[in-house]
């Protein structure tokens, strides 16, 4: 088995983000799937400097932190312990010994949606094949591996994901685990150093995600 930090992980930066939704439009592409299926990678936006957001019974203009529209690309964590592969009641989902990626066989898989009850995240989804897919580095696995996609074999060695490599910004990346958190240790530097506010988004309690993020600085003008 490969060591822990040999494992690929995403590392998403907010700072180079600017929410044009482009890697969930080429996730889609390149895994041949419908329009209209559920998102793999998907992007959401998160409001005020603390990463919250106030209903409109709570929000005071007056003690409310400056308002900043923050964009977060998600897409499934390949955690360290998947609740989705303790679930399958076939073993259709594994993680990967030598890359640490979690992946669906669909010849295996049953559709019976247990991975996607247990997933914190949402990531596995319920295809129009009747069948759980999800997000599997671009490697490709399994027959259809999307609604409507075409039998692919699955790679022995991980590559560049295609969200990574037409994010328009370069706030995507991912390879080794140890590379990633070298990278993102060094970006938190630079941002700690400047004394902006920050974003931090917490992983779900209780469970180990395999994204790293790196704090967003709001900018000086928020609320201007």
């Amino acid at each position: 088995m490969a060591d822990r930090q040999d494992h690929w992980v995403f590392y998403f930066d907010p700072n180079r983000c600017i929410g044009c939704h482009a890697c969930s439009i080429s996730c889609k592409q390149f895994h041949g799937r419908d329009s209209d299926a559920d998102d793999w990678r998907t992007v959401t936006h998160h409001q005020n400097a603390n990463g919250q957001h106030p209903s409109a019974s709570e929000y005071d203009p007056d003690t409310a932190s400056p308002i900043e529209n923050v964009p977060i690309s998600m897409s499934c964590m390949h955690c360290h312990d998947a609740p989705c592969e303790e679930v399958c009641p076939t073993e259709a989902i594994e993680k990967r010994d030598s890359d640490g990626i979690v992946t669906i066989d669909q010849d295996k898989c049953i559709g019976c949606k247990y991975c996607g009850w247990a997933c914190p995240f949402g990531a596995p989804t319920y295809g129009d094949n009747g069948l759980m897919s999800k997000c599997n580095m671009c490697l490709d696995q399994g027959p259809g591996s999307g609604a409507g996609a075409e039998s692919k074999n699955e790679q022995d060695d991980p590559i560049q994901p295609n969200c990574v490599s037409d994010c328009v910004g370069g706030a995507i990346k991912a390879g080794p685990e140890k590379e990633m958190i070298k990278e993102a240790s060094q970006a938190a530097a630079d941002r700690f150093k400047s004394n902006n506010e920050r974003v931090i988004v917490e992983p779900f309690q209780g469970n180990e995600s395999n994204l790293n993020l790196v704090e967003h600085a709001a900018s000086e003008n928020a609320g201007d």
